[in-house]
């Protein structure tokens, strides 16, 4: 096996892992972002900073599936968002420029992920614009 096919094989090895470690990282994000929505307006250490509640739980709720990527999440019965779709609810297909996303990186797969899931049309285009300028893909 020569230098470049080694490289190429860790080179796939490394995106693999990613692909897991960022399906792990969006997982978490949004049980978090379900749990904050669940919360009700009138308790204590509601919003961002929450007072070590969901830090607490944290361990106990990882995703266990592998690669099925950012669009396998789910959330538990019983806890769907009241602001947002539920995860497997409506998704809204990509612009035919924006490419199929298999090497992003956290940032650009949540703003994918946020872009695909918004119901509001300009807000969603708005994410898009977002996407092309953090990947460097130019508007036509």
């Amino acid at each position: 096996m020569t230098t470049g096919e080694r490289g190429g094989l860790l080179d796939e090895q490394l995106r693999r892992g990613y692909e897991v470690f960022d399906s792990l990282i969006l997982g978490e994000r949004e049980r978090a972002q379900a749990e904050r929505d669940n919360t009700p307006v009138g308790s204590a250490g509601g919003g961002d900073t929450g007072g070590g509640g969901s830090a607490a739980s944290q361990p106990q709720t990882m995703p266990t599936s592998g690669p099925g990527g950012p669009q396998d999440t789910s959330v538990p019965a019983g806890s769907v968002p009241a602001s947002r779709p539920p995860p497997a609810g409506e998704t809204f297909p990509p612009p035919e420029d924006i490419p199929s996303g298999r090497d992003d990186d956290v940032v650009a797969r949540q703003l994918r992920e946020a872009a695909m899931r918004e119901p509001d049309p300009e807000l969603r285009e708005a994410l898009w614009d977002e996407y092309r300028k953090y990947t460097g893909i130019s508007e036509q």
